[in-house]
């Protein structure tokens, strides 16, 4: 069962000034009496992996925030088929459709343990009404989020297994001492990310390994050992 933890966000328990809420082109343009409008109600929520967070075809009250951690958007098609179609990264907005939809699109679970601040959508139409600029920033806040995920996919979906997850790790890899250290999730999720059989996915981690790109794999990541030499190798298998 998930954790959660309900409480203001904005009321000495979270650090507004480095959240990407405030930062973000969505919100920039808010005065500090606008933006205390929506701060005042949003719940700082806490899950743990595997847990969902909303689901498709649910009414769409609440647009969120990621502040820590992973979570997959997954779509699921008349036919039964699913296919995670966004993989959201901290700092990332999500749930956007719920200002312009009655209910989400796709699933959105969590890959790993995860922080983040659920918006209430009512909050953001009736500024909308106020400002027009505001609903435009969504609109374009929201294009853009699909144009990077379908130039990402497109990547991660094109060329032999070992290059996709070469381009996969390059994007998620943080540094760690001298090596960089890339989250690695279910093979279940990778292979849905991909579109390949989770088996698939284990034989191409370990011909990596033996080829020295990666290191120690674990069950939740993954070292990269020289960021270069599999900056390169996404490259040449392009």
């Amino acid at each position: 069962m998930k954790t959660i933890e309900i409480k203001s966000a904005w009321q000495g328990n979270s650090d507004c000034n480095a959240c990407s809420i405030r930062s973000s082109a969505l919100f920039a343009e808010l005065n500090e009496e606008d933006f205390s409008k929506i701060h005042s109600p949003i719940d700082d929520l806490r899950f743990e992996a595997n847990s969902g967070i909303y689901t498709q075809g649910e009414s769409a009250e609440h647009l969120y925030t990621l502040r820590e951690g992973y979570i997959k958007l997954l779509h699921v098609n008349s036919d039964g088929s699913s296919r995670i179609v966004r993989l959201v990264m901290p700092g990332d907005l999500f749930g956007m459709e719920a200002l312009l939809e009655e209910s989400y699109a796709h699933s959105a679970s969590a890959l790993s343990n995860v922080h983040l601040c659920r918006i209430p959508k009512a909050i953001i139409s009736s500024l909308g009404e106020e400002s027009p600029r505001l609903h435009r920033q969504i609109v374009k806040k929201w294009g853009e989020a699909l144009a990077q995920s379908e130039s990402w996919f497109s990547e991660i979906n094109t060329g032999r297994i070992e290059v996709r997850l070469a381009r996969f790790f390059l994007r998620v890899a943080k540094a760690s001492g001298e090596m960089a250290v890339a989250p690695l999730f279910k093979r279940e999720d990778m292979g849905l990310m991909m579109d390949v059989k989770f088996e698939t996915i284990s034989r191409a981690l370990a011909s990596m390994a033996e080829q020295g790109l990666i290191s120690n794999i674990s069950r939740l990541s993954i070292q990269i050992p020289n960021m270069e030499k599999l900056k390169s190798f996404s490259q040449a298998g392009a």
